[in-house]
């Protein structure tokens, strides 16, 4: 169960490619002026309601900033609030660069997508938006970030996240999962419908997963530098050594696939 060559570079290219398409151009980029410290902000709140119709998906870009995303089983809109932070060297520089950090919210077809806008090049100043989001328990969610803390919780469908410097927080997840981080903790309670799939890798980083005992499943876990620790769970083991474990859970039917790159321990527990 040798991961393809090069699975975090394509990953994080990926991510890559969507964070700086959010990223507004500077025009020639050679006016921007440059900054000494980020001592003073800015801050601004923002506030989005976006109803519900035909949507099956919400989607969130974000830079740097925590995002927080709960599920409400009575909720019949997304609603997207949060702060709009610039860090710079004087609070008038901060206010007038908050102008060009902007919260892009899109009423799709099938999904609601929001991204952070900001400037490709900052000049030394911080850009950060911190997001709380409620919506229904039944849309899927995507969520890309590039620094902060990715939490999710209470959601009735799949959910994916990619982050690249934090951690990754699911909890009350009812579906299939997947988080990829380069650096960074997983933590995840996730109920694995069957044939469903949980997959979760970090480059550095702990994976603490918990599902419930009677989880039906094939789990592989893999370490490089770390140990693997299973707990409460009925695995029959197919094949185990010090970095590499894999067995089935009841008849086999999903798919929980753990690993922690380079550094980082891995803890499967049932509950």
């Amino acid at each position: 169960m040798k991961d393809k060559p090069g699975i975090y570079s394509i990953i994080f290219l990926f991510l890559a490619s969507i964070i700086f398409s959010s990223c507004s151009s500077d025009g020639d980029g050679g006016g921007v002026s440059v900054v000494s410290n980020t001592n003073y902000e800015a801050v601004e709140p923002f506030n989005y309601v976006v109803p519900v119709a035909n949507h099956t998906l919400f989607t969130l870009i974000g830079v740097n900033g925590e995002i927080n995303i709960n599920g409400d089983a009575g909720a019949t809109s997304v609603t997207i609030t949060g702060i709009k932070r610039v860090l710079s060297e004087s609070v008038e520089d901060a206010q007038v660069h908050l102008q060009e950090l902007n919260i892009n919210v899109q009423d799709l077809l099938n999904e609601i997508r929001v991204e952070t806008v900001q400037p490709a090049i900052s000049g030394g100043r911080s850009y950060i938006v911190n997001y709380t989001v409620t919506l229904p328990k039944f849309l899927k969610n995507n969520v890309t970030n590039l620094n902060g803390i990715v939490t999710l919780d209470s959601i009735d469908n799949d959910v994916t996240v990619i982050n690249m410097n934090g951690s990754a927080t699911l909890t009350n997840i009812t579906g299939s999962a997947s988080a990829n981080l380069l650096n960074g903790q997983i933590q995840a309670a996730v109920t694995l419908p069957l044939n469903g799939i949980i997959e979760m890798k970090t480059l550095n980083g702990d994976i603490d997963l918990v599902i419930p005992v009677n989880t039906s499943a094939v789990l592989s876990a893999r370490v490089t530098v770390g140990t693997i620790t299973t707990q409460n769970l009925n695995l029959q083991i197919m094949e185990s050594t010090p970095t590499f474990l894999k067995g089935t859970l009841g008849s086999g039917q999903g798919t929980i696939n753990l690993e922690s790159k380079q550094i980082g321990n891995i803890t499967a527990s049932g509950i």
